[in-house]
């Protein structure tokens, strides 16, 4: 209870500072760096004020070419800690359009170049995809969920949703897959109150090739990529379990 109360006060009094200064910060360096300081400022501050130690593993993230980086989701406590493992890539995040609604919060979460989708409406969906190819085409690398929402059960990964493979064909650039254990352990859906357990551990996979796949086999590639994440994933849960 200690840790969910310290977590709660502290991580509202940074997120308070990050949206006062992040937008002033904005309008005054047009280079973009003191907004990226701004938010991986705030993604630390999570990981402190929550008292997480963040074990990341990302020696096979190419550093010659932006990727589509896909990840399962646990938990709230995904975006800021991913930002933290994935720092010198530095991601735009797909994320669903609730979050630009946060007060003030959203507002941060535009001025970083994150890209919202609207789920419930297609043509608004595929145009969040062509808005994050041309992310990509400008030399930054995404990160994309396409397990599509937080997942309740922790042993597997949810079934993947095909709009990051479509990503990854539009853009041909490569697939790297990252997989997040512990997160849903800490925060999980529907829960306040943080867990016991302090441990996340974050590991990028090898880059997955999308040059032999077309748009009409991305649910074949969808599958694949699910199946080997998830295996890998498993062994990861199992070699982690029952850890602080």
């Amino acid at each position: 209870m200690i840790r969910t109360i310290w977590f709660y006060f502290s991580f509202l009094l940074t997120t308070l500072y990050v949206c006062i200064f992040m937008p002033i910060a904005a309008a005054l360096d047009s280079t973009g760096k003191m907004v990226r300081y701004f938010g991986l400022f705030w993604c630390k501050s999570a990981r402190f004020c929550s008292q997480i130690r963040l074990i990341a593993d990302t020696d096979n993230i190419p550093t010659d070419t932006p990727v589509i980086f896909v990840a399962n989701h646990q938990s709230q406590f995904d975006i800021p800690l991913s930002s933290v493992a994935l720092e010198k890539a530095l991601p735009a995040f797909m994320a669903k359009k609730s979050l630009q609604s946060l007060p003030l919060l959203g507002r941060c979460f535009r001025l970083f170049g994150n890209i919202s989708v609207d789920r419930s409406n297609r043509r608004a969906a595929m145009e969040s995809l062509e808005t994050a190819a041309a992310t990509i085409r400008n030399g930054r690398s995404v990160i994309i969920f396409p397990e599509g929402t937080r997942q309740e059960q922790l042993e597997e990964l949810g079934e993947f949703k095909t709009g990051a493979i479509m990503l990854a064909l539009k853009a041909g650039v490569p697939i790297v897959p990252v997989l997040i254990e512990g997160t849903g352990d800490i925060l999980p859906k529907g829960r306040i109150s943080l867990g016991t357990r302090k441990n996340v551990y974050i590991t990028a996979l090898e880059p997955i090739s999308t040059e032999e796949y077309t748009v009409k086999q991305r649910n074949e590639f969808s599958d694949m990529l699910r199946e080997h994440m998830n295996q890998k994933y498993m062994e990861m849960r199992a070699c982690h379990k029952n850890q602080a």
